[in-house]
């Protein structure tokens, strides 16, 4: 499979919403300029990849207040420290997305409004559709190995934390 020949979305487009499918598939974040593979992800709620990148990804608002779900202080120690602030009580926030926290992180970029304008700013996308969860989830794994994307920190832990 030939992912740099897939169709550049540009998550600044105006018709955005319109260009992500709702269907199931597996998606890809470039970096502008260099087209450097960054970021490899799967859309396979009920929403699909529009649930995730546009519900998800491309949301300001999907924030985590949780103090501990899927927090690890070292990779979110930047949102840790710049964190928003709710006001109704004022927990702390930081992205929810494991993609933004992985910008947020490897960026220095706080959480939010910052890492949603830094991906739209330097990053591109493109997917592909794939319905067969099971096979989307092994495809992604398998390309993450092999590819090894700078951005998909979470997976890299799970697979190193598997080795021991």
């Amino acid at each position: 499979m030939n992912i740099t020949k897939l169709k550049k979305i540009d998550p600044n487009s105006p018709e955005l919403k319109h260009l992500i499918s709702k269907n199931k598939g597996i998606y890809f974040w470039f970096e502008k300029g260099t087209d450097a593979l960054m970021y490899i992800g799967t859309g396979s709620g009920k929403q699909g990849l529009y649930g995730r990148i546009i519900s998800q990804h491309m949301r300001a608002t999907y924030i985590e207040y949780r103090s501990n779900k899927g927090r690890n202080a070292i990779r979110d120690a930047y949102q840790l420290k710049h964190p928003i602030i709710r006001e109704r009580d004022g927990a702390i926030g930081i992205d929810q997305s494991s993609f933004r926290r992985s910008v947020g992180s490897q960026f220095n970029i706080k959480p939010g409004q910052g890492t949603v304008n830094f991906i739209k700013e330097n990053f591109y996308l493109s997917y592909i559709e794939l319905e067969d969860k099971e096979k989307l989830m092994l495809l992604e794994k398998q390309l993450i190995s092999d590819l090894n994307p700078l951005l998909n920190i979470d997976h890299k832990n799970k697979l190193s934390n598997r080795m021991f």
